[in-house]
């Protein structure tokens, strides 16, 4: 045989052997199944999951059902403990028509001297609305007695009522009124809340 005629029988030979490989790694490609067809011959798509709709943020009404008024029970702070006794309606009501109560607190130091206790550190809160408490004079008829400025040593307590102007509409019944409390003198002082029971408050 020619050198030509060897040549072209390789270069066949190789063709060939390319060809046959070529087809062998297609049939070792994996084929992805086609969606179900349907009676009527059409393709089923599946359908992608519907987002997850974001929770609802939490509200005052939630707080209301979830907080208990704290009536009795002491809440420990840092350097003091704070304890919602009762809540008083007073007589006659403020001027300008503001319903007026009166709230009973006791306040014990813990470890610090000089620990100023004062109703001008009591505030009441609902709904992000904040009211100051009332500086008066003397107590009104079923707030008495008033609580006193008074330095407190440790393990000695004061108490007495802390009076406050409430406007219309201050506390709707879906929302907790909370009185706060935190001495301004101390900056390390923390701040605790008590819930008032919400009876308290109804007209």
């Amino acid at each position: 045989m020619s050198d030509g005629a060897r040549l072209s029988t390789t270069a066949c030979a190789s063709a060939l052997a390319l060809l046959l490989f070529g087809q062998c790694r297609r049939q070792e490609v994996p084929q992805a199944a086609p969606p179900p067809a349907t009676a009527d011959g059409a393709r089923v798509v599946a359908a992608a999951p519907p987002p997850t709709a974001p929770a609802p943020p939490a509200d005052d009404a939630a707080d209301a059902a979830s907080a208990p008024p704290s009536t009795g029970a002491w809440l420990d702070a840092n350097i003091y403990r704070f304890r919602l006794e009762a809540v008083r309606r007073c007589t006659p009501s403020a001027p300008g028509g503001a319903t007026r109560i009166g709230v009973l607190v006791r306040v014990t130091a813990k470890n610090i001297d000089d620990l100023l206790v004062a109703p001008r550190d009591f505030r009441l809160e609902s709904g992000g609305t904040t009211v100051d408490s009332a500086i008066l004079p003397k107590a009104p008829t079923g707030c008495a007695p008033l609580l006193a400025p008074k330095s407190l040593r440790p393990g000695k307590t004061a108490d007495g009522v802390v009076v406050f102007d409430l406007p219309a509409g201050f506390a709707p019944a879906d929302r907790p009124v909370k009185i706060a409390y935190q001495p301004t003198r101390w900056g390390g002082a923390r701040r605790v809340e008590a819930v008032l029971p919400p009876e308290s408050l109804a007209p």
